[in-house]
């Protein structure tokens, strides 16, 4: 549940909140967070926020009577406050700030708010809430920023959700920079956090992005991150393991995430233990993937595969023959594989070689 800050609404979701915040108020007008929230919107509906409908004439006293406070309060756009603003100010011209405010903090009493906290929006607000603060505007920006400021002073190893910005934002300009491992360390930083954030008890990815910043779409940052630790490690090994290590924690965290991301995850896993060369860890992977979802054909492949692929000169006519089972399952599931020719072209080799094990014993039984 949320309220409007400007017009007093209260919201059952985040969703309606943040169609409210596009339809009825002007972006102008809005405090950055709740800019973040109408930009959010705007993406998962393909808008544009020139497209709003606030043409009522109550939406449009609304905005006047807002944008007069605002000009009071130093609503000018050159009092607008940048991150870079606040990171400049020493602690206590910071604090001066905030007592300007009518906001009453130091060191120890912020980390005593912020142990039982996961947001530094939400320390914010209790502060406006507490000290009857009536900032509207930049100014409750400046409120908002301070509290994510002094987080990072003073409370550094208490995760919070609006850190996972600046890590997910560091990487990506990582990653445009060319330094797609860095910009993995600084995502799977992110990751502990978002683990540190979303309450226990979420068991799907639905659940858990109700709790994580606006901004983020945790399906697609999990899936994202997956990808690109799998290309690092093509360089650099050790990222297997850091793969491997993710894979395990999504599956862990969401066990009741839908089917399709927890069989891709499932094989992740399959497939980075192959690759740390741990191949019996990663065949009983396999195995149990059938055993679990028998109408997934790529598990019958990749598991005759690291069979036939890896030791087929070492192989006993029983293995051989459970590698051709394999690879026939894989072909006789209703479903597209996309490397169906290359599967045949296999079980045909794999036929070949019983064909060729049972003739050498038939004549060996002849002779003895």
């Amino acid at each position: 549940m949320g309220d409007c800050r400007y017009c007093g609404q209260t919201f059952p979701e985040e969703g309606t909140l943040r169609e409210h915040l596009y339809e009825a108020h002007d972006m102008d007008e809005l405090s950055r967070i709740d800019r973040k929230r109408v930009e959010k919107y705007v993406e998962e509906h393909g808008l544009d926020e020139s497209d709003t409908d606030a043409n009522t004439d109550d939406n449009q006293s609304s905005q006047r009577e807002h944008q007069t406070v605002d000009t009071s309060n130093g609503g000018d756009q050159a009092d607008r406050w940048e991150r870079s603003d606040i990171e400049a100010l020493s602690a206590d011209d910071i604090v001066d700030k905030l007592t300007n405010h009518g906001i009453e903090t130091n060191e120890t009493a912020f980390r005593n708010r912020a142990k039982n906290l996961n947001s530094a929006t939400t320390l914010s607000e209790q502060w406006e809430a507490d000290y009857e603060v009536a900032a509207t505007g930049f100014d409750q920006d400046f409120i908002w920023m301070a509290a994510q400021e002094l987080w990072e002073r003073w409370a550094p190893e208490v995760p919070n959700k609006e850190r996972i910005y600046d890590l997910v934002q560091e990487g990506r300009d990582l990653r445009e920079n060319g330094d797609r491992a860095t910009a993995c360390d600084r995502w799977l930083t992110a990751w502990e956090y978002i683990l540190a954030v979303i309450p226990d008890d979420s068991t799907t990815i639905e659940e858990a992005d109700q709790t994580t910043p606006t901004f983020l779409s945790l399906e697609a940052f999990i899936r994202s991150l997956d990808s690109d630790l799998a290309t690092v490690a093509e360089d650099d090994p050790t990222y297997h393991e850091h793969r491997l290590n993710f894979c395990r924690e999504v599956c862990e965290t969401f066990p009741d995430a839908n089917d399709e991301l927890l069989l891709d995850f499932r094989h992740f896993i399959a497939d980075s233990l192959n690759e740390l060369n741990r191949t019996a860890d990663s065949r009983t992977e396999f195995e149990l993937l059938i055993e679990e979802y028998p109408e997934d054909p790529w598990a019958y492949k990749k598991l005759a595969d690291s069979y036939w692929l890896e030791e087929s000169d070492e192989l006993s006519v029983e293995t051989v023959e459970r590698t051709a089972d394999l690879y026939r399952t894989a072909l006789g599931i209703d479903k597209p594989l996309e490397e169906a020719s290359i599967v045949a072209d296999r079980l045909e080799e794999v036929e070949r070689r019983l064909t060729d094990a049972k003739g050498a014993d038939h004549h060996g039984a002849e002779k003895s």
